[in-house]
């Protein structure tokens, strides 16, 4: 089962750069948002888990629902990088 667990976790800590990146940018190209709204959103990044889902769901990108689903891609990576590092998977 861990070969299984460590092949999801690479994959989804790919994805979640991808993720990440594509929140950063799409922040940045926004023309509704304000110089403020811009760099509250680019800081948000810094707690990515709860940024990202937030921004995609209530922050109104227009995203389509493949990129509001894939925006809890860095959650899930972080949450089994936490398992990893508590020894939950043997």
């Amino acid at each position: 089962m861990l070969p299984l667990i460590w092949t999801l976790f690479a994959v989804l800590v790919v994805g979640a750069f991808l993720m990440i990146a594509a929140y950063w940018l799409d922040v940045q190209e926004r023309p509704d948002l304000g110089t403020g709204a811009r760099i509250g959103w680019s800081a948000a990044v810094l707690v990515f888990p709860v940024s990202i889902p937030a921004y995609a769901f209530v922050g109104g990108p227009g995203w389509p629902i493949f990129m509001r689903l894939a925006s809890v891609v860095p959650a899930i990576a972080l949450a089994l990088f936490g398992g990893f590092f508590a020894g939950a998977f043997n």
